[in-house]
């Protein structure tokens, strides 16, 4: 457990500046955030791309930033939460991490998608692996899923979080993230509940958290 929670940009700080862009990324670094989280999907050329949702026109593609180009700003600064959203995002990123692409960067990487995960950890196996559940997973499943693919980050996207199952999760050696929130009050419950990892648009909410 760290002295306080490890703060996560949502997409970059998407309060301030449009989401996964690379202004984004810079003002979340501007703050001292410990990381930004984005998505990818792969590009018609190969690439990944930062985008939440997919992008099918070739050109729009060449205009959204590289998840390189992203590794190449944030370098030495601030951590990554590479959420992966498009079908053979986990091959693409173990590949691009084999180029050197990430030297120096903090890296986590996971999905709501299990295939993904999986994928991921035959590509790049070293990279801590999180696991994103959505309403309606028991406790126990989700603790079952993260010792199946041997992921380190519980992140359950869903609410209300209560504190019995962050201890379960915390019981199961898992760190543990929550949804990401805008609300002051709510990233305050979080920290005082023991969540390891907090997440926001506002990297303003984010800066003065601290364990209670």
């Amino acid at each position: 457990m760290t002295a306080r929670p490890v703060t996560v940009c949502h997409r970059g700080a998407s309060a301030l500046a449009a989401e996964n862009t690379l202004d984004a990324f810079r003002i979340a670094m501007d703050y001292g955030m410990d990381f930004s989280e984005l998505d990818v999907y792969v590009a018609a050329n190969g690439d990944l791309v930062v985008t939440h949702d997919p992008v099918d026109d070739v050109d729009a593609q060449r205009a959204l930033p590289r998840l390189a180009d992203v590794f190449e700003l944030v370098r030495g600064r601030m951590g990554l939460y590479v959420e992966l959203k498009g079908d053979r995002t986990g091959a693409a990123l173990g590949d691009l991490l084999r180029q050197g692409a990430a030297a120096g960067v903090q890296l986590i990487s996971g999905s709501f998608r299990l295939e993904l995960v999986d994928e991921l950890r035959q590509a790049a196996p070293d990279v801590p692996r999180s696991i994103l559940f959505g309403q309606g997973w028991p406790t126990a499943a989700m603790i079952d899923a993260c010792r199946d693919l041997g992921v380190t980050y519980a992140h359950p996207c869903f609410r209300p979080i209560e504190p019995a199952l962050i201890d379960a999760l915390h019981t199961a050696g898992l760190v543990v993230m929550t949804p990401h929130t805008n609300d002051a009050s709510e990233a305050a419950y979080f920290a005082r509940i023991g969540v390891d990892v907090i997440a926001s648009d506002d990297p303003r909410l984010l800066g003065s958290l601290a364990k209670t």
